[in-house]
């Protein structure tokens, strides 16, 4: 290739393939923290999102920035979501634009918007924070 078409020197490598963790089941343990004062407790489990809503939010088909009520129709409809839990979609990640979703499926809870900040925070955080080589995760 040096020879046919640059006619210079090219500089040769190993090609860079970058690594991403995933989750491939819905997880048996529940994960638990408790609030300093031991008065609440926040319960979060992860689970595989599809492939295809993986590749459509990646390719800017569904955004953070979206009417969360057309939003949730969409993935209601094409994903198989249920409506209410599409419109309780916190953040997305990493960056606030990656394809995990961080996802408010309680119930009948009250104050719960008091915490969502940090919620998010430490969602954001994690995903900085993984096990392999502190790669990315996607489809969480």
């Amino acid at each position: 290739m040096e020879e046919d078409h640059a006619g210079v020197p090219l500089k040769k490598s190993d090609p860079v393939v970058s690594y991403r963790e995933t989750v491939m089941a819905e997880s048996s343990m529940v994960a638990l923290s408790k609030s300093p004062n031991k008065h609440n407790r926040l319960y979060m489990k992860a689970q595989p999102m599809t492939e295809e809503l993986s590749t459509e939010i990646e390719a800017g088909k569904v955004t953070p920035r979206d009417d969360p009520k057309v939003r949730a129709r969409y993935l209601a409809d094409e994903h198989g979501w249920d409506v209410t839990d599409a419109r309780k979609i916190w953040c997305f990640g990493p960056d606030t634009t990656g394809a995990n979703l961080l996802v408010d499926q309680t119930k009948a809870v009250q104050y719960l918007n008091e915490i969502k900040d940090a919620c998010v925070a430490g969602f954001q955080w994690y995903q900085t924070c993984l096990v392999i080589r502190r790669s990315n995760f996607v489809c969480v």
